[in-house]
This record gives C-alpha cells, structure tokens and sequence, in this order.
C-alpha cells in the first residue's frame, strides 16, 4: 500500500508527499531496528540471568562441600598428629593403644574436593562470557574459577597419599574391617564422619604389636608426615576460599537481580 502511493506521487510529482512518505519509510525501518534490538537484548540479559542464578547455586555447593571438607580434614589431621606423637615420643593418644592404632588408620582417610565450575565453564566454551556484562564481574569469576586458589590446587585437593597404601597394609585385614564397620559413620557421603570412641576389638598386647609394625615399617613415618602437611595446607587454602566464594556470592546476586 505505502509503495503504491509513492508510486503515484511520483507519477503526479507530488514531492511534499514523497517526502513524507519517505519520512515514513525510514521512521518503519527505524522503529523495527530498535525493536528487534530490544528484543535481542532482553533475551540476551534473560540468558545472563540464568547463567548467574546457576552460578550462584554452584557457589553455594561449593561452600558447603568445603565446610564439610574442612571438618573432614580437621579430623584427620588430628588422628595425625598424634599417631605423629606416639611415633616421635611414645605418647598413646586418650593413654590408649587402641586408640592409637585407631588413629594411625584413621589418619589415611581422605575426601577429595572439587570445586564445582560446571556452569563457568558452560559460559566458557559456549563463547557467552560477554553476556556478563560487568566488567569487574567477569573478573571476579575468572579469578575464583581460573586463577584462584580452588582451580590452581587439584595437587593438593585431590591428593592420593602414599600413607594411605602403606598403613593399610601394614594393618591386619580384621581390624582393617572392624574400623570401617564400627569407627566409621555415615560412609561414602561427604557426612562421612569418625566415632574415635569406638570400642577396642583387641587386648593391649594385640595393639602393641600393631603399633610396633606402624613405627618400623619402612618409609610409613615420613608418609603420614608429608600426608598431614599436605592436608594443612589444603585446609588453610579451603578455609580462605570460603571466603572468597562468599564474597563472588554477594556480588552475583546483585547482578542476578
């Protein structure tokens, strides 16, 4: 219809109402632009929000996780140190062999930990980090996902200590059985907790002579040595990082909005 019209003011050389018609052509043309535009643009903050939302779930996981990491590796660290001390100065930890023998097994356990950037690297790879459209934002995931402490340490989160082969094997196969079904709780969940008032399933003869095995072993002592540094260390990382995933938190949620 509008192209008909210019046609005959073309035909009449109407110029006036070319003009206008023109005006109205490039006004059209315009006006869709700009809608189009702002459809694309709703749906591309659409998309950044439930990149975000998921992140923050993400982060939220991972909190608890290390939380749960840090009461996990507290405990072992513990059960170190004082196998640690009755190696180096025949202190029985709680005055009890059992105890003891209980705590160098107890000291090989270990949960790995692994940050959960399943939706960062999705915003990665799908070439969607410019939708975060905040500068100072994009910073902070890529300094919490990528050059962080968390992303920047599997060698010390996912650690598999040679103690754990060398205690175990040194350990007779019942009480090895006794200890998981008797001293360990809630198994194969991050719950998984220790009851280091188990009662003892041998005589204190019995206990010695395991301790006895533990201390002469060869190369065990300087294993759950480099073991529990090892874990320290992942354990002031994990503690500082909660921090640092609280802080991306507060900034993702007021960008998500």
């Amino acid at each position: 219809m509008l192209f008909r019209r210019i046609r005959e003011h073309v035909a009449h050389q109407d110029w006036t109402a070319i003009g206008i018609d023109f005006l109205i052509v490039v006004a059209g043309v315009f006006v869709g632009t700009q809608v189009s535009n702002w459809n694309s643009d709703r749906l591309e903050q659409r998309r950044a929000q439930g990149y975000l939302v998921r992140i923050l779930a993400n982060l939220q996981d991972d909190q608890a996780g290390m939380k749960a990491a840090l009461a996990y590796w507290g405990d072992v660290i513990r059960y170190g140190e004082a196998a640690i001390a009755y190696a180096d100065e025949d202190r029985l930890d709680g005055g009890s062999r059992w105890k003891t023998v209980l705590a160098f097994y107890q000291a090989s356990q270990l949960l790995p930990f692994r940050m959960n950037d399943t939706t960062y690297q999705e915003l990665r790879s799908a070439g969607d980090l410019g939708l975060i459209r905040d500068a100072s934002l994009r910073d902070a995931l890529a300094a919490y996902y990528v050059t962080g402490a968390l992303p920047t340490s599997p060698h010390l989160m996912e650690y598999n200590p040679e103690y754990r082969n060398l205690v175990r094997g040194y350990t007779p196969t019942p009480v090895s059985d006794y200890i998981w079904k008797q001293c360990v709780v809630q198994m194969g969940t991050q719950d998984e907790a220790f009851d280091p008032d188990c009662k003892p399933p041998m005589a204190d003869a019995e206990a010695q002579a395991i301790l006895d095995r533990y201390v002469a072993a060869p190369g065990l002592l300087p294993a759950l040595r480099f073991w529990v540094t090892n874990q320290k260390v992942a354990y002031e990382v994990v503690r500082g990082s909660i921090e640092d995933a609280q802080a991306l938190e507060r900034q993702v949620a007021a960008a998500a909005r």
